[in-house]
């Protein structure tokens, strides 16, 4: 390798480090131009600051409905309503159907919803219209706001916006605010919205209840035939086979079999034994067989069963198809007794809570004129501009020392004027 090309090889290597030196952002760099355009920074952020000041406290003196007060003082009284949970109905339902082992049944019902329904329907009174058109028409919003196009949407859509409902499900209290400029106008309507919710509140409920008792009152006709007619299949049924306790029955009528037929085998053992040494016409070898027989034909009559036969006496062969008919008939008494008494449960209940005077819908707290604005913060509206104007006149000092070093450089402050005369072209 030549001195010439060694020479080349170190001029590139040069020229590799000093690009790679100018292209590394320096932190003394950076801090030099925040010092060379600390004027601009200082005072474009001691600006920023004293003009959000001023205009805060501007916002102050002015009146609060002013055009040109824009942070105007908002005040929000709110009124706290304990809303008790509905009946507990379903829950009742459930465990009367789940301890009979018709726990099916409870799920088909719907027994057990665990939300509270009173809270609900509170919340979606207040979403409803009724409440809101009324507000507005006792506190004459159009004329309050100079509404005149749209009228009725335009007070839906201003009550809506001033208009907060939170429910905390542990404490079951529900929180109504109203938010407006002036906090006696707030107060009275807020106080006035709970008065009318109250009401439709209460209506609606009681309406509930009764078309709740008449559909119970129904009910419980038609499942009081089903059970008298599941009653009088039974009486029938028992009526016809003497069956009491048909499992207690059916043992005792196994066990008499089987004391038959034990007693026969020992007959039968003694009569081998008689004959041995007596003759077939001896009076006691006689009437042991008499006996034998007797005791066979009773046990194919237990088997068979008489012409007139009891529970005792039902035939052995005739026994499941008896028992299948027997638990069909028990089982269907069973869920009429079962449905029954949860709709007899219910109705009562429902009579209690129909002339129920204890309140499922009880204010806890009116709400009081407010003292205190509840928004805007303008302490932190105050801080936030001056942060982010700080920030911006930071930026601002690295673009004008960016175009400062542009100019120096003569390629760089060429293609500038390129791209301005491009711009001014596309003016024309």
């Amino acid at each position: 390798m030549d001195r010439e090309e060694i020479r080349k090889i170190n001029d590139s290597t040069k020229d590799r480090d000093y690009t790679a030196e100018e292209d590394t952002i320096s932190l003394l760099d950076l801090f030099a131009v925040l010092v060379k355009r600390r004027r601009l920074i200082i005072w474009s952020t001691l600006i920023a600051a004293l003009f959000i000041v001023g205009f805060s406290i501007l916002t102050i003196k002015l009146p609060p409905d002013s055009r040109w007060n824009y942070l105007p003082n908002i005040y929000k009284p709110k009124v706290e309503v304990l809303v008790k949970a509905g009946s507990q109905s379903g829950g009742a339902i459930s465990s009367i159907l789940s301890s009979s082992g018709l726990s099916s049944l409870a799920g088909l019902l719907g027994a057990s919803t665990g939300t509270n329904s009173s809270a609900e329907l509170a919340q979606a009174l207040l979403k409803g219209n009724t409440i809101k058109d009324q507000v507005a028409e006792e506190f004459n919003f159009k004329k309050r706001y100079n509404i005149t196009k749209y009228p009725r949407t335009t007070e839906r859509n201003i009550i809506n916006s001033a208009l907060d409902a939170e429910y905390d499900p542990k404490s079951n209290i529900l929180e109504i605010s109203y938010k407006s400029l002036n906090p006696v106008f707030a107060t009275k309507v807020v106080n006035r919205i709970v008065e009318l919710l109250d009401r439709r509140f209460k209506d609606l409920t009681l309406e509930k209840v009764r078309q709740k008792k008449k559909f119970l009152e129904e009910r419980l006709d038609a499942v009081n035939k089903e059970l008298k007619t599941a009653q009088d299949k039974m009486v029938n049924f028992q009526k016809k086979f003497g069956i009491i306790d048909l499992a207690a029955q059916t043992e005792s009528h196994i066990k008499m079999i089987a004391d038959l037929t034990s007693q026969l085998y020992s007959k039968e053992i003694q009569l081998q034994n008689l004959k041995e040494y007596l003759k077939s016409s001896d009076p006691q070898v006689v009437r042991l067989k008499n006996e034998i027989n007797t005791t066979k034909q009773l046990i194919s009559e237990l088997r068979k069963g008489f012409r007139e036969f009891s529970g005792e006496t039902i035939p052995q062969e005739k026994l499941p198809g008896v028992s299948a008919e027997y638990l069909n008939l028990k089982r269907d008494l069973t869920i009429q007794e079962t449905i029954y008494g949860m709709l007899r449960q219910q109705y009562e209940a429902a009579k209690i809570e129909e002339t129920d005077t204890s309140q499922t819908f009880q204010v806890i707290e009116k709400a009081e004129v407010p003292e205190v604005k509840s928004s805007p913060s303008r302490s932190k509206i105050s801080i936030i501009f001056t942060i982010t104007a700080f920030f911006l006149a930071v930026f601002v000092a690295f673009i004008k020392e960016y175009f400062a070093r542009v100019k120096k450089d003569p390629v760089e402050a060429a293609k500038l004027n390129e791209i301005m005369s491009m711009l001014k072209r596309k003016k024309r």
